[in-house]
């Protein structure tokens, strides 16, 4: 199984999401003593975007292993 450039370049964008996102995870939690719970401290805080990342990274850690991604589509079985 040989991977092409679009899927290295999304399997390197996946893993570099889920890192960032883990750091930024960690710090929201550090800061979630000094947070007030209204829409623009959720918003505007590093766990929120922490976890948008996380589960970014692992939708294009998903997606770089699909069909459409590598070249298969539309051929038959």
């Amino acid at each position: 199984m040989g991977a092409t450039k679009n899927q290295a370049a999304l399997l390197l964008f996946g893993h570099t999401c889920i890192t960032l996102g883990c750091l930024l995870i960690t710090w929201g939690v550090y800061l979630l003593p000094v947070s007030r719970p209204v829409l623009s401290h959720i918003l505007a805080r590093p766990l929120f975007w922490g976890l948008f990342s996380l589960m970014g990274g692992v939708c294009a850690n998903f997606h770089g292993f699909c069909r459409c991604v590598r070249g298969e589509w539309g051929q038959k079985r």
